[in-house]
């Protein structure tokens, strides 16, 4: 699930230290990274579900035949749903969603949910972020239950889902947990991360490059 790049409408909560243009262009280099490295793999289609007035953009930027998808309903909760319903309804039977501005996200996360969804024993694979949400949820088929009565963007979305999943008697099943890049202090993480790990450059390199030409990032929390 993705939007364009605007300013003011992507990552406002790095405003301060960054300024909204800044925020932009930072969400525009992790998102490029994401949807080149997933699609990649040949064992999955790759889709992008779109955000409102965000089709140009993607109709534009879109690489490896990746297709797009317009998001549909008013809450996330619907529109998480929705995209399930659209993509089982075209023939999927397993369909796995994931933030597109989770810079260190795995593609081997991918791999795992994949195999866990494959194999008996599984209807629900979820991937933890640190701030009490989940960065990638997958399912064997459409389940609107699973996204109703979630307080979104708190940090008991993941704890509410499982109890949802456990209630609806559904077998979930986690991988690797990630973070998100929200304020400040995560941008300073993210820099240790990307400049500890040669893989994750080799895969980031829109974003490394855009933490390289922004020093000022080390002092997480300042404001400029």
């Amino acid at each position: 699930m993705a939007r364009a790049p605007r300013p003011g409408a992507v990552k406002t909560r790095l405003c301060p230290p960054l300024t909204h243009a800044e925020a932009a262009d930072f969400y525009g280099c992790v998102l490029q990274d994401v949807l080149d490295d997933l699609a990649r793999s040949e064992r999955w289609d790759t889709w992008v579900a779109y955000a409102e007035r965000s089709r140009a953009y993607f109709a534009r930027t879109a690489r490896h035949a990746t297709a797009l998808l317009p998001q549909r309903g008013a809450s996330l909760g619907e529109r998480m749903h929705a995209v399930f319903g659209d993509l089982c309804g075209a023939g999927y039977r397993q369909v796995i969603l994931v933030g597109s501005d989770i810079p260190t996200l795995s593609a081997a996360s991918v791999e795992r949910a994949c195999d866990l969804l494959q194999r008996d024993g599984c209807d629900v694979v979820l991937g933890p972020a640190d701030d009490g949400g989940y960065y990638l949820i997958g399912l064997n088929g459409p389940v609107e239950a699973l996204f109703s009565g979630i307080s979104w963007s708190t940090s008991s979305v993941l704890e509410q889902t499982v109890q949802k999943a456990r209630r609806l008697s559904l077998r979930v099943h986690l991988v690797a947990g990630t973070y998100d890049v929200d304020v400040a202090e995560d941008l300073e993480r993210l820099r240790r991360d990307v400049e500890g790990s040669a893989g994750l450059r080799a895969v980031r390199p829109r974003t490394f490059a855009w933490i390289s030409r922004r020093p000022e990032t080390r002092g997480a929390g300042r404001s400029e």
